[in-house]
């Protein structure tokens, strides 16, 4: 067993673990990821021209923690100029110009037509109500409006919220709500009525952003700024205190390491961290042991086509009748100038079907995605050029109606901890930027508490001060 002595210990290297690591670059850090590259469900392949993503592809908004860091890094965002909430009905798309038109839009019949419009007006209102609780209050930290906007529409699920309407409305909202990973039954209304909120937000620079180059390229120039204090392939075993540390032992290629550290932020999907983390409260280890996760399969798309296609002015579509619940075409946004040849797709599965599809060899997701793809759009014929299947496993993060999350956010609030916690599961459903902003919330607590250590001994502030330039104080 090898040992070393850190300031700051990272375990995980997803959006979370990667913020956490940018915000605490200055210390002497490592950073332990279980495979062989930084990002997690931030996932893309370059293909020439075009790229292939694979997992997230939402950016957030200028001011938030993600954009931060990709400012910081020299990465750029793109604006989506195309359709969001196109829906394949009947076997035809339609992307009219305004989601309020859908109803007017769909060939339906009169109830279900009602219903729809229905559905859609309460879905409207509770969304307007959700940015409203979206809003900061003055005085108010990030950690305590992410609670309090999680508790809306908490306490009764999605399905109770729509209802149960027709069969073939009901399918169009029950494929929306799988981008959340879980069935309308398994996720509190809060989580499916966030889903409408980021796709209906509006025009100008929202959360209808994607990197320039694919998701991707954060967690590779991450690993290209961090080097060697990134070691990869590494399975952490326990984390616990020894006297006044945390040790950190893990294992490389069957052989075990251990390291200590001052603070260690703790940034990968709950239940594991319940699992690797000794020192913590009971009620904080069953409320980790209680975040749910939606596992689901994507797949990425590249084509050789020569001249525009029907989907070109659309990004996303809803897909009810198909074998994925998600159709996105990720060359949209580059799609402002000359139309060059070729293509990026994606398509994804989530809740109960995606489980089954997981089942699958990767061939045979490959054939079921290819067969309904072409019949959505039969020009592709003889223009796939490359698909890779890409398995998420655990996946999404989502809550379902009831979950009590205080425990965590009590423990979060103490002063006297060292190991922290960060992830996607802060907030009602996952996404890029909780997982930055309850990182960059974790990393502020360490080094707190890094400086507070170093106020208690004489010997290291003497240090500290020297690297500044200030004068050594006296020891002895």
């Amino acid at each position: 067993m090898s040992e070393s002595n850190y300031d700051v210990v990272v375990i995980g290297g997803g959006p979370a673990g990667m913020a956490a690591a940018w915000e605490l670059r200055d210390r002497k850090m490592l950073v332990l990821e279980k495979t062989h590259r930084l990002g997690g469900r931030l996932y893309s392949m370059s293909r020439g021209d075009y790229w292939l993503n694979l997992g997230g592809h939402l950016f957030p908004a200028a001011g938030s923690h993600m954009r931060n860091i990709l400012h910081s890094i020299g990465l750029d965002v793109i604006r989506i100029p195309g359709n969001k909430f196109a829906i394949c009905w009947g076997g035809r798309v339609f992307a009219p110009k305004s989601v309020s038109a859908l109803p007017l839009t769909l060939p339906m019949s009169i109830r279900e037509r009602i219903s729809m419009a229905a559905i859609g007006l309460r879905i409207l209102k509770a969304v307007r109500g959700w940015q409203k609780e979206m809003q900061l209050v003055y005085g108010e930290n990030n950690q305590t409006r992410r609670a309090r906007v999680a508790r809306y529409m908490a306490d009764i699920s999605f399905r109770d919220f729509i209802g149960r309407p027709p069969k073939r409305v009901e399918a169009l909202f029950q494929s929306a709500a799988r981008r959340a990973a879980a069935e309308m039954e398994d996720q509190n209304a809060g989580v499916g009525v966030s889903l409408f909120g980021a796709v209906w937000s509006g025009k100008g620079d929202s959360m209808a952003l994607n990197l320039n180059g694919g998701s991707g390229r954060l967690g590779e120039v991450m690993m290209e700024l961090l080097g060697d204090r990134v070691r990869y392939n590494a399975t952490v075993r326990s984390v616990e205190r020894a006297g006044d540390k945390i040790a950190v032992v893990y294992e490389i290629d069957g052989a075990e390491h251990k390291v200590s550290a001052s603070q260690v932020i703790v940034a990968i999907p709950a239940y594991q961290a319940a699992e690797i983390v000794r020192d913590i409260p009971d009620d904080v280890r069953a409320t980790l042991n209680k975040v749910q996760y939606g596992p689901f399969p994507t797949m990425g798309i590249i084509t050789d086509e020569t001249g525009p296609m029907p989907y070109d002015e659309i990004y996303a579509i809803t897909t009810p009748d198909a074998s994925f619940d998600m159709f996105f075409n990720h060359a949209n946004p580059l799609r402002t100038g000359p139309r060059k040849p070729g293509g990026s797709l994606m398509v994804y599965s989530g809740g109960s079907p995606a489980k089954e599809m997981l089942k699958l060899s990767d061939d045979e997701i490959r054939d079921r995605y290819l067969t309904d793809v072409l019949k959505m759009f039969p020009e592709l014929k003889g223009h796939i050029k490359e698909t890779v299947v890409q398995r998420w496993v655990p996946g999404n993060t989502y809550r379902p109606a009831g979950f009590n999350f205080d425990p965590m956010l009590t423990y979060c609030e103490r002063t006297d901890v060292d190991i922290h916690f960060a992830g996607d599961y802060f907030a009602e459903i996952g996404n890029m930027e909780i997982a930055t902003g309850s990182a960059h919330e974790a990393a502020r607590r360490a080094r707190v508490r890094l400086m507070n250590n170093i106020r208690k001994s004489p010997s290291l502030q003497a240090v500290v001060d020297g690297e500044n330039g200030l004068p050594a104080a006296k020891i002895g």
